[in-house]
């Protein structure tokens, strides 16, 4: 008995991508310098919001010895957004600046 012969047909463009062109980008440097001033510029932000979340309540006459505060939720609630995007961009800021030094492949 004989046994068929099969023809797979070959699979193009399935093999590995021919490198283009490396992960090294000065540009990113830059692009990570306008991050971290956005950065800045955000918990600054954040700190004014939280000042203005933040109202000192009159003392009450008997016990001046009790601080009260009263929090505005809507202030306070911007402040925390503005925390957390500066610290998403910072995480950025660090990949682009990882990104922008990075200057050989691993074939080199």
């Amino acid at each position: 008995m004989s046994t068929p012969q099969t023809s797979e047909p070959e699979a193009v463009g399935l093999g590995w991508p021919d490198p283009t062109g490396g992960l090294n980008r000065p540009r990113r440097a830059v692009a990570a310098a306008v991050e971290l001033v956005l950065v800045g510029a955000l918990v600054w932000f954040a700190l004014w919001a939280y000042d203005r979340g933040t109202v000192q309540l009159a003392p009450v006459a008997e016990r001046p010895d009790l601080d009260f505060q009263h929090f505005a939720g809507n202030w306070i609630g911007i402040s925390v957004a503005a925390g957390t995007l500066a610290a998403l961009l910072l995480l950025d800021a660090g990949r682009q600046l990882a990104l922008a030094v990075r200057t050989r492949s691993r074939r080199a």
